[in-house]
């Protein structure tokens, strides 16, 4: 005999809580089997009495354990995306929070089993944030997020799964110093071709006498602290291209070169180019481009 549909879709609804006895409840289970079989043997009621007594107080913590993370709703999650081996900004809305104290313990977990630990307390907020490190580049899918925790008695850990849908690119590693940019137009695997079309300047400059404002050359006059008007042509500014070929043997440290060496080109307002065997960025140097060029770069 088949379930109901509605009878189907309110178990997948439900999420999955498991309890197991910590040491100190696995001592307390063992004395009480061990006190109820001198119980029976040696027929002491009074023994018999405590006992039972005692199993009823057992009974009764393992129900609160229970409850105490059965009432927990999640609303939602956000992890952002982030360099791999470095705290990535984590976000969990809560619909509902049990009543405390509450000392969890949150991993994610990905399709394939492995679970990756999230790095902050937990209070009685519904809205949590920490951060979670990702140990190497790519695209990482979680299907489910555990919790765990051995209050209030520690006694019984309880384990609580949400199944959620999350992905997060973990970027190439970042270098502690940016690699120098390479001025030649050779096409060596992972170099950059830095192209100086001008500088950040203008010619024929000349002293101010009451033009307009916009006129004035601020970086000569912040130089100098002398107000002059630029009549010449504004220079094109710099345009560095990137150009990845994936047959290199330290893969690695040329994804993480010019990762590093973006992201100097997007702090510094300089416009670049990624040109890898599937795609073409550019030019550009806004966030979202940048963030764009990772994305690509985590999925080489």
């Amino acid at each position: 005999m088949k379930l109901p549909i509605w009878v189907l879709n309110q178990f997948k609804k439900r999420s999955r809580i498991y309890i197991f006895p910590t040491r100190m409840g696995g001592y307390l289970n063992g004395l009480i089997f061990l006190m109820f079989l001198l119980a029976v043997g040696y027929n002491n009621n009074l023994l018999l009495i405590f006992t039972l007594f005692l199993f009823g107080f057992n009974l009764i913590w393992l129900i609160q354990t229970h409850f105490h993370l059965n009432h927990l709703k999640l609303e939602n999650i956000l992890i952002e995306n982030g360099h791999a081996g470095e705290p990535i900004f984590t976000l969990i809305n809560w619909k509902k929070v049990p009543e405390g104290p509450l000392e969890w313990e949150i991993s994610f977990e990905k399709r394939e089993g492995t679970s990756y630990r999230i790095h902050f307390p937990v209070n009685s907020s519904l809205k949590t944030e920490g951060s979670i490190i990702l140990p190497k580049r790519g695209v990482w899918k979680f299907q489910h997020i555990c919790i765990k925790t051995q209050k209030p008695f520690g006694l019984y850990k309880v384990c609580i799964y949400f199944k959620v849908d999350l992905t997060s690119y973990a970027y190439p590693e970042k270098l502690k110093e940016v690699p120098a940019f390479e001025k030649d137009h050779s096409f060596i695997e992972g170099e950059n071709q830095s192209l100086h079309k001008g500088s950040h300047d203008v010619w024929n400059l000349s002293p101010y006498q009451g033009d307009e404002s916009r006129k004035i050359s601020w970086k000569h006059y912040a130089r100098s602290g002398e107000l002059v008007i630029k009549e010449g042509q504004e220079l094109t500014k710099s345009l560095t291209h990137f150009k990845l070929i994936t047959t290199s043997k330290n893969k690695e440290w040329i994804l993480s070169k010019i990762a590093t060496q973006m992201i100097y080109c997007h702090r510094t307002d300089i416009a670049f180019t990624l040109e890898t065997p599937q795609k073409k960025f550019g030019p550009g140097s806004s966030a979202k481009y940048l963030s764009d060029c990772l994305k690509e770069l985590s999925q080489c």
